[in-house]
């Protein structure tokens, strides 16, 4: 679809889901989940309706009850089984790492030393790994919630909602008026940022615009080069969004 104008928005904290949204692994997730799945007599596509975004554990216990006996190790296999037999097939998200940067900058030259971001992921045993490879130059945030954080995975907004709580003790700032971006490329994530009062990002590395845009995102872009920092101040972040997509 056609693309539109810029937009800017005022946020407090950035927030991020991992793969998919910074790390392009949306290709190396379904040759890894194929493998299982033809190991087990899975449809394929069924469980792709509903892996994109979900904690591995769930999709494992909804789809392969047989691997429950040891669940953790199921999904440290499967996990692993992406970085491990993929790599080929992961790639940073254009402009990730140049917005998380200028991020980091801003935060430094305005305010503090302390980042005003965090990663929130489906994730577990793989999800620190990526900070020590193919983002060992940005390295990995304090406030970084994984599938081992959570009782419940997205679309719960529990994840997005401790993520926010943590930052606000770290900036002093009261959890309850605090402004939040998500950046999401899974309508469950969508829908979890939408629950904690988020301005919602999409991304279209895993789902269409109009997938995004029905789970509830309120900009929908390709990729983060279209995101820029424009303004760090005590009160607040300026973000510009440029090359966002029409429904």
């Amino acid at each position: 679809m056609p693309s539109k104008g810029q937009v800017f928005i005022d946020v407090d904290f950035c927030l991020f889901d991992l793969d998919g949204t910074i790390i392009k692994t949306t290709e190396a997730v379904e040759k890894a989940w194929t493998k299982l799945c033809l190991e087990h007599g899975v449809d394929p596509e069924e469980l792709f309706k509903h892996s994109h975004g979900t904690r591995t554990q769930e999709v494992i216990q909804r789809f392969f009850p047989q691997l429950g006996g040891d669940l953790d190790r199921a999904v440290e296999q499967m996990e692993l089984s992406i970085g491990n037999d993929y790599p080929e097939s992961v790639s940073l998200i254009p402009g990730a790492a140049k917005l998380l940067q200028a991020l980091d900058q801003s935060s430094q030259e305005n305010v503090g030393k302390e980042r005003i971001w965090a990663i929130v992921t489906s994730g577990a045993y793989l999800a620190r790994t990526w900070f020590d490879n193919i983002l060992k130059d940005i390295g990995p945030p304090p406030v970084f919630i994984t599938g081992f954080d959570v009782a419940k995975g997205k679309p719960d907004p529990q994840g997005y909602a401790l993520a926010s709580q943590r930052l606000s003790v770290i900036w002093r700032k009261d959890p309850k008026t605090v402004r939040n971006v998500v950046f999401e490329d899974a309508p469950v994530g969508v829908i979890a940022g939408k629950r904690i009062g988020a301005v919602v990002v999409g991304i279209t590395s895993s789902y269409s615009e109009n997938t995004l845009f029905e789970a509830g995102a309120d900009y929908v872009v390709p990729d983060l080069t279209g995101v820029r920092v424009i303004e760090r101040s005590a009160t607040g972040l300026k973000l510009e969004i440029t090359g966002r997509l029409s429904r």
